[in-house]
């Protein structure tokens, strides 16, 4: 598989992580230096809003398929069941629409993994102090790109929002991305979830054999600071509101969902391209 990264990342303030599936956008105030340019926005009505009430509708027919079975069975739907009728529904549910977005509109020049003109592009936006995102690291990750790899661009975008560390450590990555070890020490972050600072940053810098006073200026100077905090502004602008959050070929989807719903995803993609491929 062809590793290729770019360059940077963006981030700051405190929102939550969260396992949930279609993320409904959190409804915050507009800052006072914004309001009078986004007035003419008011009203509009985006495609992601049109992908909310696709999701409702689903929501809705499943709510009636686990309502049906629940009350004709003496024992009830079991739990499985559920999550599998709910997990199918969520992967079958094509928010693409019958415009496909640009999938490429949301890489910017962050590091990635693959080719740079894949088929499938994936974006994550994400914590390296958060829990789902760890998870998402050791459990999904690794397989998509052992099976994918050759299809997919995987792009990685920060959304540090969970602590000091969460941003520090993700200008330490950038710094590390300098001397091209950025995935490397993603991997090495996301490894020691529990010991992010400082010190941890040091070690792995280290353990990289980095230029060790190259990269301590770049920590000091925060020459990522601006971004690791854009990369976080992108993310809120296209209604992510916790880590971790992905979008397929533009196509969003929220939390640390299984294998199973990145697959169907890409395998529907590929289809799209005109890629016949089993993984």
């Amino acid at each position: 598989m062809t590793t290729k990264t770019t360059n940077n990342e963006k981030t700051n303030e405190s929102v939550e992580s969260t396992g949930v599936v279609i993320e409904k956008p959190a409804v915050e105030e507009t800052p006072e230096k914004e309001k009078a340019t986004n007035t003419d926005e008011v009203f509009s009505f985006s495609p992601e809003v049109g992908n909310y009430f696709i999701v409702a509708a689903v929501f809705f027919a499943v709510g009636l398929m686990v309502g049906i079975f629940g009350f004709s069975r003496s024992g009830g739907l079991d739990e499985a069941a559920v999550e599998r009728i709910v997990r199918d529904a969520i992967a079958d549910a094509d928010l693409g629409g019958d415009s496909a977005p640009d999938r490429f509109a949301l890489v910017d020049d962050d590091p990635y993994l693959g080719q740079e003109d894949a088929a499938v592009v994936i974006v994550e936006f994400s914590d390296f102090r958060c829990p789902y995102c760890g998870r998402h690291f050791e459990q999904t990750l690794q397989p998509l790109l052992d099976n994918y790899g050759e299809h997919i661009r995987y792009v990685y975008r920060d959304f540090a929002s969970l602590s000091p560390e969460s941003v520090t450590s993700a200008m330490a990555a950038q710094c590390a991305h300098e001397q091209g070890k950025y995935w490397e020490f993603h991997n090495a972050l996301f490894t020691n979830q529990e010991r992010l600072g400082r010190d941890l940053d040091m070690e792995i810098a280290e353990n990289l054999n980095l230029d060790l006073n190259s990269f301590m200026q770049c920590i000091n100077e925060e020459r990522y600071l601006d971004e690791v905090q854009g990369d976080r502004l992108d993310g809120r602008l296209n209604n992510v509101s916790g880590t971790p959050g992905f979008f397929i070929n533009g196509q969003f989807i929220s939390g640390a969902q299984p294998y199973e719903i990145f697959e169907r995803v890409i395998q529907r993609e590929l289809n799209r391209a005109g890629i016949q491929y089993d993984a």
